[in-house]
C-alpha cells in the first residue's frame, strides 16, 4: 500500500476543527473514515483520502491530554521495540507497522497530539482466522518467537491479523512489556488445529529450555513437521 510519510501532511488542513474528536460521528463529519474496529471507549481508527496508507488513532476528548500522549507514547515504543527484535532475529514473516506521534496544530491546545501509524494490507477477522488454522510451520515459528519475548502482547486474531503477503502483524504494540501469565499464543490456540497446537507447544518447550535462544532447534522442528529433509537446516 502506499505511504506518505507523516512529516508531509498537511496537519492544518486535515485537523481544523477543535470539536472533530467529541465522538466517532463528530471525526467523521470532518471527511475521515472511522473504522468501526473497536468498542465505545477506546481509541478510535480513521483514514483520510489525502493520506492513503496511513492510518490515524486517537482518543475521544473525554481522555485526558496527559494520558492520551502517554499511551500514544507506550504504542510508539512497543512497535520500535518489537520491530527491532524482529530485525535483530531475521524474522521474515513478521510485520509491525510504524507509528509516530505528531502534535496537532492550532485551534487545538497545547500537547495535543494524534498517533500517526503505517496500514497494512491486512486480511479480515474471517479470512485471518482461516488462515490460522494451518498455519505455515515457518510462520508459527516466527510468531512464538515473538510471543515468547513479549509474553503480555495480546494475542488474539484482531491484534495479530494476517497481511495479504502472508505475514503476520503485531498491530496493538501498546502492551510490548506488561508481565503477564497467559498461555502461549492465548486466544490464537482455538484457531489453530490440532497439529500445529501441538507444534506451537514443542517450539515453546524448546524455547523454554533454551530461554529463547537457540532460534535453529526451533526453525528444524518446523521443518520435520512440514516433511522436510533437515540435515542442512542452519539458523535464521
Amino acid at each position: 500500500m502506499p505511504f506518505v510519510d507523516p512529516a508531509a501532511l498537511d496537519l492544518k488542513a486535515l485537523f481544523s476543527d477543535k470539536h472533530m474528536f467529541v465522538s466517532r460521528r463528530s471525526w467523521s463529519a470532518t471527511g475521515f473514515q472511522v473504522l468501526d474496529r473497536a468498542d465505545n471507549g477506546k481509541i478510535m481508527v480513521a483514514a483520510h483520502p489525502s493520506a492513503p496508507g496511513l492510518l490515524f488513532k486517537k482518543y475521544c476528548d473525554d481522555k485526558s491530554l496527559k494520558d492520551q500522549r502517554a499511551n500514544y507514547k507506550r504504542r510508539v515504543e512497543g512497535a520500535d521495540r518489537l520491530r527491532s527484535f524482529v530485525d535483530k532475529q531475521f524474522l521474515r514473516h513478521v510485520a509491525v507497522p510504524r507509528k509516530q506521534l505528531l502534535e496537532l496544530p492550532r485551534p487545538f491546545s497545547r500537547h495535543a497530539y494524534i498517533l500517526v501509524v503505517e496500514r497494512l494490507d491486512l486480511l479480515n477477522d474471517e479470512q485471518t482466522r482461516a488462515v490460522y488454522h494451518d498455519l505455515d510451520p515457518d510462520i508459527l515459528r516466527e510468531l512464538s518467537v515473538v510471543l515468547f519475548h513479549f509474553r503480555g502482547m495480546d494475542s488474539n486474531a484482531k491484534n495479530v491479523p494476517l497481511i495479504a503477503d502472508g505475514r503476520v502483524a503485531f498491530i496493538d504494540t501498546e502492551h510490548w512489556d506488561r508481565d503477564n501469565n497467559k498461555i502461549y499464543l492465548h486466544q490464537l490456540r482455538a484457531h489453530l488445529s490440532i497439529d500445529r497446537c501441538e507444534l506451537s507447544k514443542t517450539i515453546f518447550d524448546q524455547l523454554e529450555k533454551s530461554r529463547g535462544i537457540l532460534f535453529k532447534e526451533t526453525a528444524a522442528v518446523s521443518k520435520r513437521f512440514d516433511g522436510e529433509d533437515t540435515s542442512s537446516v542452519s539458523s535464521s
